[in-house]
């Protein structure tokens, strides 16, 4: 498939009239609806208000790609528009650009979805590509592009494509002061938990920090109810929180990634179970670890 192939020339907005990324947004999704492209256009109306992605890409100066995982379609659908003059991005208003393409897909397309963003992305970092979209004057000269015809999407990743190797690991006699602390250093979210032979056993994220790491030693629940440190503390004779040993806190259950299973393995898993990140095991060993924004950054990484 070719990225011709995801864009109509009725999806195309030229010019695109709009000062900000939301509100360009919300007029391709009014061009989309309007050509019987959305099935629910409400339900996308309220998706672009409320829940704005985590993962916008933006591409230089040049382009913003809002991007969105949602019901209201009922296949993969884009929408291109080309501004006489620069749109602000909300969160910075520093960075401008001229095109935006939007990109919305149900969440059994996930794989798809991923792949198409990543498309976009790098055709644009082309810049005769960009400059040909500025010049467009019609949305057949958009849709007609050579560089879009030119571009295919990528094949069929796997994990072992994707993944960050050489996972940084806790072990279980870590204590919760030490993995909050190496957290922070390495700029992550969580830590996989292993024995000494590198094997799985649980997992610590910042869920399990923000349960245990707080001020005080005592913690209200849904409740509204206090609950006292547990009795393991008191058996230590001590209550701070930060010398909990990762294995009392950590999470047993944890979904893993095999090195071979496909990029849409890993987008159902991701849509399906709310999980976006991984770690990646051979017989029960860590190998790597796999989050979405390693997948965002291989898909739109240049071709090598």
């Amino acid at each position: 498939m070719k990225l011709r192939d995801v864009l109509k020339a009725e999806h195309v907005l030229v010019p695109l009239r709009a000062s900000t990324v939301k509100e360009a947004t919300e007029r391709l999704a009014e061009r989309l609806s309007t050509t019987g492209a959305v099935a629910d256009p409400q339900r996308l109306t309220a998706v672009i208000r409320h829940t704005w992605p985590e993962d916008m890409v933006s591409v230089g100066e040049h382009a913003f790609l809002p991007h969105f995982r949602s019901e209201a379609v009922r296949s993969l659908v884009t929408a291109v528009g080309i501004a006489p003059t620069p749109i602000r991005w909300e969160k910075d208003p520093h960075r401008t650009a001229r095109i935006v393409i939007f990109i919305v897909a149900p969440l059994r397309d996930a794989a798809l979805y991923l792949q198409v963003v990543g498309a976009f992305a790098r055709t644009l970092a082309d810049p005769d590509t960009v400059l040909a979209l500025l010049a467009a004057r019609t949305p057949e000269q958009v849709a007609t592009l050579a560089a879009l015809e030119a571009t295919e999407l990528p094949n069929q990743l796997t994990v072992r494509d994707v993944m960050t190797p050489h996972a940084i690991t806790v072990g279980p006699e870590w204590t919760l002061g030490e993995a909050a602390r190496l957290m922070v250093e390495q700029d992550i979210r969580a830590l996989p938990v292993v024995d000494d032979g590198g094997s799985l056993i649980g997992i610590v994220t910042h869920r399990e920090l923000l349960r245990f790491l707080i001020p005080s030693f005592i913690q209200r629940t849904k409740t509204g109810e206090f609950r006292a440190p547990s009795r393991s503390q008191v058996l230590r004779g001590s209550a701070d929180p930060q010398l909990i040993p990762v294995r009392e806190a950590m999470a047993r259950s944890v979904l893993c990634l095999a090195e071979d299973q496909t990029l849409a393995d890993v987008a159902n898993l991701m849509s399906g179970k709310d999980v976006d990140r991984f770690p990646v095991v051979r017989e029960g060993v860590v190998v790597g670890f796999l989050t979405r924004a390693d997948v965002i950054r291989r898909l739109i990484a240049p071709d090598t």
